[in-house]
């Protein structure tokens, strides 16, 4: 009996120290199913320039006026037409990049245009791409960038 007994005692040992290390290894791999995997982490967006400027209104169309806006907006276009973006902003910033990246429907660029900008009152920045041979017909977007973070994007189409 008095064997059995230290033994009795012994295994109750073992099998509470056993159970505590499950209970503290749970937390620990419930901690790192919580933590996203290293590919599903998006990366950091670029920082915004300092100030308040924003893009009101992105136009685009076939021709530019005077004031560098587009003439008669329109999203569909013909395989020779030279293609312009007018990208009015307002506000204020001691400097930014503003660009354009032109792509077709699946994402392959096109053509990416950048202008180094100190707006301080309304202003209106244009691109404009074009091709030696015909546009092939399709759909196509461009998108509009400070500072290399997309802040608006314009569908079209040539036809």
């Amino acid at each position: 009996m008095r064997t059995i007994l230290p033994c009795v005692a012994l295994l109750s040992i073992l099998v509470l120290a056993a159970c505590g290390k499950q209970e503290d290894a749970a937390p620990a791999q419930a901690a790192a199913g919580d933590a996203p995997a290293a590919e599903d982490v998006l990366p950091e967006e670029p920082p915004m320039p300092s100030g308040d400027f924003r893009v009101v209104a992105v136009e685009l169309g076939s021709r530019l006026d005077e004031e560098g806006r587009v003439a008669a907006p329109r999203d569909v276009f013909a395989p020779g037409d030279t293609i312009h973006a007018a990208v009015v902003g307002v506000g204020t910033s001691p400097g930014l990049t503003l660009s354009a990246r032109w792509t077709t429907a699946d994402g392959t660029e096109v053509a990416k245009a950048g202008q180094s900008l100190a707006p301080e009152a309304p202003t209106v920045a244009s691109f404009t791409v074009s091709k030696p041979d015909p546009w092939p017909t399709g759909a196509y977007r461009v998108e509009v960038a400070i500072n290399d973070r997309v802040v608006e994007t314009r569908a079209f189409e040539v036809r």
